[in-house]
């Protein structure tokens, strides 16, 4: 009887990852459900936190402190900004939270949108699956992983599916995140073989500028997977320079099925600095978003902008968790 009582009981704490996560998904689900422009708008008590907390997790923390100190732990552990503090007007001691609106580095974007993000990365992890199935592939399948948080995921993807069947998998990539995530212990390197350019490495992307690609140009891929952080006019842009030079040497320069995968965030219709496009829509095979049901939620201006290429977009798979579009020439 006293074991059944303990399994029963409610945890006493999240870790401080997992804490962090959670809060992120429910900055996430708010987003989607009011008519801010931009997540770092929204604002949360702390007191609704906890609330989310016991009824998510089933974990009950008594102190609001004691949660902010386990966020400002977890950030000064990452050496990044995640969230701001605003104190409570009534004086009462409480406060809320919103996310940090300076999101520029990749261990802060990383925990931006991980939804959408898992569910993006999962319709392009099946997609290759499919065309190796349709094209009976009988030798490793090469694949190009751009920069950024979301191919982070599909690298983790990878390795962790990496002893769950006997496809194998040359990865060549410049992205730090998902060379870690594939070099670790855990991957069943039988399978999966990484290669990287040579060149600088950029602490705030995460990733290896370099201005030389031979690597990359000399290699026939199946598959070039990539991100954008801005579409405008079906143009696309990036914040990083030497991100755009190297995008850009890719898209004209590789050769391979190429593959957009995107949140829909990155739709705008206007710029805080003047950038310069790498390329376009067209340039691109595929692009992967995710599909996500209303539920109460309200229409983004991204959702609407993001309809205005209807055009050139032709669905390929709907699942229910992402679209797969063929880009029409």
């Amino acid at each position: 009887m006293e074991n059944e009582i303990k399994k029963s009981a409610p945890k006493h704490r999240l870790k401080q990852k997992d804490l962090v996560m959670k809060i992120f998904s429910l900055f996430e689900e708010e987003y989607e459900k009011t008519e801010v422009e931009a997540i770092w708008d929204n604002k949360i008590s702390i007191n609704k936190i906890r609330a989310f907390l016991k009824e998510s997790a089933h974990v009950s923390y008594q102190s609001n402190q004691w949660i902010y100190t386990q966020l400002r732990r977890y950030e000064n552990e990452l050496g990044v900004k995640l969230f701001r503090r605003e104190s409570s007007a009534s004086g009462d001691g409480g406060f809320s939270l919103s996310i940090h609106d300076q999101m520029t580095r990749f261990y802060q974007k990383q925990h931006l949108y991980v939804t959408k993000k898992i569910k993006v990365v999962n319709g392009v992890f099946d997609k290759i699956n499919n065309d190796i199935t349709e094209r009976r592939l009988n030798r490793p399948v090469k694949i190009l992983l751009g920069a950024g948080s979301t191919i982070y995921h599909l690298a983790t993807i990878i390795a962790d599916r990496s002893w769950q069947d006997n496809q194998k998998y040359s990865i060549y990539t410049h992205n730090l995140g998902a060379l870690k995530k594939l070099l670790e212990p855990t991957v069943n390197y039988r399978n999966i073989e990484v290669f990287t350019p040579t060149g600088r490495i950029d602490p705030v992307t995460y990733t290896i500028l370099s201005k030389c690609n031979d690597l990359y140009k000399s290699t026939d891929f199946d598959f070039i997977i990539m991100g954008a952080s801005y579409i405008i006019n079906g143009n696309l842009y990036e914040e990083s320079d030497d991100e755009r030079d190297l995008k850009g040497s890719i898209l004209k320069e590789c050769k391979g099925k190429k593959i957009l995968v995107l949140t829909k965030q990155e739709f705008t219709d206007h710029l805080n600095r003047e950038l310069v496009s790498y390329g376009s829509l067209k340039d691109f095979n595929h692009i992967i978003v995710p599909h996500l049901t209303m539920h109460g939620g309200v229409k983004k201006k991204y959702d609407l902008l993001f309809e205005e290429y209807e055009g050139i977009l032709s669905p390929q798979i709907i699942h229910w968790n992402y679209i797969i579009y063929k880009i029409l020439s």
